[in-house]
């Protein structure tokens, strides 16, 4: 079920964006609302969220709207995977499939890149495409393991790829 989100026009009364810091201010005072003081707070989670009519809205939601004049059809991706920075040359509409591919590297990870791991021996490869594991195979040597990781985001995650 898709989110109700208030219209645009009442964004635009309350807030404004500005593109290049990623910043959200309020431009209307009221109920804890400062003018020209900076919107919303920072959430546990890393987003930043601001508070509109009793709801909670994402920062980097609002921040699309803004300067899209229209809510994001999908997700938004932060394509530096910084959450918090929402400026809108790091802010990209995704499908939840591509946001997945840009996910940071789990805690767990011992080698520093997504998909490579160490065990019995051997440095051994995957990727996951579709919801499906592939392995990229079992390498000796990690530089040889950690392109085979790269050659494979570049084939099948294109510009979603955590490599650049």
């Amino acid at each position: 079920m898709k989110k109700q989100y208030p219209p645009i026009q009442e964004l635009q009364s309350l807030l404004k964006y500005d593109p290049e810091t990623g910043h959200i201010y309020w431009i209307a005072q009221g109920r804890g609302r400062i003018k020209k003081k900076e919107a919303g707070t920072q959430e546990i989670n890393g987003y930043r969220g601001i508070l509109i009519k009793g709801k909670r809205i994402r920062s980097h939601i609002i921040a699309w709207a803004l300067y899209n004049g229209k809510y994001p059809e999908n997700q938004i991706d932060h394509i530096n995977g910084v959450k918090s920075d929402n400026r809108i040359c790091n802010l990209r509409e995704a499908t939840n499939s591509q946001n997945g591919k840009n996910l940071p590297i789990k805690k767990n990870n011992t080698s520093g890149y997504p998909g490579v791991y160490f065990r019995c021996g051997k440095w051994r490869v995957q990727i996951k495409v579709d919801y499906q594991s592939i392995s990229l195979g079992t390498y000796f040597n990690f530089n040889d393991a950690v392109e085979a990781r790269k050659m494979a985001e570049v084939k099948y995650y294109g510009e979603w790829r955590h490599y650049k």
